[in-house]
């Protein structure tokens, strides 16, 4: 039974997810359709990416993944940037197709990402509107009826690379960012456990909020009192900053006022 996943910002309110599985379902009426992050923010691709990043590992080979989270476009956030969100890439990562638009999805989800990505090919301009209903249900249609890659797309090596920011260490503090809020306003971090217990280990440290301050690394939720805020290593190995029995979002978070998807910077501060 084919699988096939779909992460977009559409959400749930309108028909449009909707129209999307019943083409999916028409043409592959055996496919078991995963909806992996359907209600990413508007145009957060980062945020789908994380979503999927960290999906990826669970899934079979020859999963098709449909990305459809487009870059939001302006002359100040892609002046360095190559985006394309008109153009549209099929590959291939842990032995599963990515297909998506040509925005940087790819080396958000794997840093070392290295193998060959194709241009996906299609005649009608009218396509583009709703790209995930009439050009990704159709690749991937290709896919599972095992036609030719020639016959839809071409080989590319010119598509956009965007890094997500890492965390990284001084003697004095270990930074990070904020990747993901969940449904429940948990805020997941680019900090590891790894690098957390290499660079902090068992020194006093302090990661200041505007609520207040982290000074002890919990193992759940369930560790602190309701309303408080905690630090703990989530299922992935990323420290997760949530409050108990309320969104960690409304009470931790400092957005950045340049957009309203990107979020400030994490700092734990470490003392000898």
């Amino acid at each position: 039974m084919p699988i096939i996943t779909i992460t977009t910002d559409l959400g749930y309110r309108d028909p449009y997810l909707a129209m999307v599985k019943g083409i999916l379902y028409s043409k592959q009426p055996s496919a078991h359709i995963v909806d992996l992050a359907c209600s990413v923010k508007p145009h957060a691709h980062s945020e789908g990416a994380f979503a999927l990043r960290s999906a990826l590992p669970f899934f079979p080979e020859n999963t098709i993944h449909l990305f459809a989270v487009k870059f939001l476009n302006s002359t100040n956030t892609i002046s360095n940037l190559s985006v394309d969100n008109t153009r549209y890439l099929l590959t291939k990562i842990k032995n599963q197709y990515i297909i998506c638009p040509d925005n940087g999805v790819l080396t958000l989800i794997d840093k070392e990402f290295n193998e060959p990505v194709y241009q996906l090919m299609f005649n009608n301009e009218r396509q583009h509107p709703f790209y995930l209903r009439d050009v990704f249900t159709e690749v991937a249609n290709h896919i599972l009826n095992n036609t030719p890659l020639e016959e839809f797309s071409s080989l590319t090596e010119d598509y956009c690379k965007i890094y997500a920011f890492e965390s990284f260490s001084t003697p004095s503090n270990l930074q990070g960012m904020v990747l993901y809020e969940d449904d429940f306003g948990n805020l997941i971090t680019s900090i590891t456990k790894q690098e957390f217990e290499k660079t902090v280990g068992k020194k006093r440290f302090m990661l200041q909020l505007p609520s207040g301050q982290i000074e002890k690394i919990y193992n759940t939720y369930d560790d602190v009192k309701i309303g408080d805020v905690v630090g703990f290593f989530n299922a992935m190995d990323l420290l997760e900053i949530a409050s108990l029995g309320q969104s960690a979002t409304k009470i931790v978070l400092n957005k950045n006022v340049l957009s309203k998807y990107k979020i400030d910077r994490i700092i734990i501060d470490i003392y000898d």
